[in-house]
């Protein structure tokens, strides 16, 4: 009976000290929002139909090189160095997708289709010159896709950055499908970001370096804002591959195809070496794959980079869009 009666009290005594750290969380997280809340916009806004939506604009003239970020809840701040490092004689233009950072939600469904009009809305309201160089990284590359299908005639070019494949089930074997497809634990995550354990998770997404100083200060400060429309954009992850996927052809447009080279960029999540072995070469396919979207394409290996190519290798990027201007200006 001695020890029922303290088995009782042990664990009675954990759940008030989980009730006592979930209270604690919830405080911390509200107080963290409240101090998040003065954190000034490093851009600016424009009404994109029933919402506001933040965008950072640098330089002057055409063409006008949009940036799009991949599945990442850090929206246009994984390009901003790279804003800051391009000449000012063409127009940069980097934006936080509905629901990320600064941007509103609004009502329209996370579709690519859907993504892709908010995007040229927002680009004709803030009267960024034509013609566009389209620069997406991974999700990001993905969404070109319904850009340039939907508006073939403002598309001047398409960089992609170690972008995802679509159709990716065609060189997987289905145990890897299903590993690289899992996603995230969306109700888990929901709960840490209600109770402030979300932002410690996400305090290292950028390099502790002075050049990512301000990205630092930003994140994980504001990731409550981006985590619910980010998980949302994961819910449809599988539609828009399927619907991406049936976009195969930009037709003559320009395309650069930037693929990350470092062999050991999955040594951290992937243990096996036989799939890590499947993945590294099923991704090469794939990249050399979407050079076949454009009659005019070439691709870039950049050697010692991972995923996150703006990260471990920004001047990769700069130096292609640079070279694109070029190629769409100099006739």
């Amino acid at each position: 009976m001695k020890i029922i009666k303290w088995v009782k009290r042990i664990a009675m005594a954990l759940l008030l000290i989980i009730i006592l750290l979930l209270i604690t969380g919830f405080i911390f997280e509200k107080i963290s929002r409240s101090l998040a809340e003065k954190i000034k916009p490093d851009g600016q806004f424009a009404e994109v139909e029933n919402h506001k939506m933040h965008y950072l604009k640098e330089g002057k003239g055409g063409p006008t090189v949009v940036f799009e970020t991949a599945f990442d809840p850090a929206g246009h701040l994984q390009w901003y160095h790279i804003q800051k490092d391009l000449p000012k004689n063409y127009t940069t233009f980097s934006y936080d997708r509905s629901g990320i950072l600064w941007s509103d939600r609004g009502t329209h469904q996370k579709t690519g289709e859907k993504m892709a009009e908010e995007l040229h809305l927002l680009l004709e309201n803030t009267n960024a010159p034509k013609p566009y160089i389209l620069v997406g990284h991974s999700f990001g590359g993905m969404l070109t896709r319904f850009f340039v299908k939907k508006y073939p005639k403002d598309v001047a070019g398409v960089i992609l950055v170690d972008s995802q494949y679509p159709a990716d089930e065609k060189f997987l074997s289905p145990q890897m499908h299903k590993m690289v497809n899992q996603g995230l634990p969306g109700g888990f995550l929901k709960f840490a970001n209600t109770f402030g354990a979300a932002r410690l998770m996400f305090k290292n997404m950028f390099p502790a370096t002075a050049e990512y100083k301000f990205q630092n200060s930003v994140m994980p400060a504001l990731l409550y804002k981006s985590a619910d429309a980010t998980l949302e954009e994961q819910d449809h992850m599988k539609a828009i591959k399927a619907e991406a996927a049936t976009v195969n052809s930009f037709g003559s447009v320009p395309l650069y195809v930037i693929t990350a080279g470092d062999k050991t960029r999955y040594d951290s999540f992937i243990k096996d070496q036989k799939l890590k072995n499947e993945m590294l070469e099923a991704w090469d396919k794939m990249q050399k794959d979407l050079l076949n979207l454009s009659t005019d394409s070439k691709q870039t290996i950049v050697p010692n980079s991972g995923h996150y190519i703006n990260q471990d290798q920004p001047k990769a990027i700069e130096d292609a869009v640079n070279d694109m201007v070029k190629k769409i200006t100099v006739k």
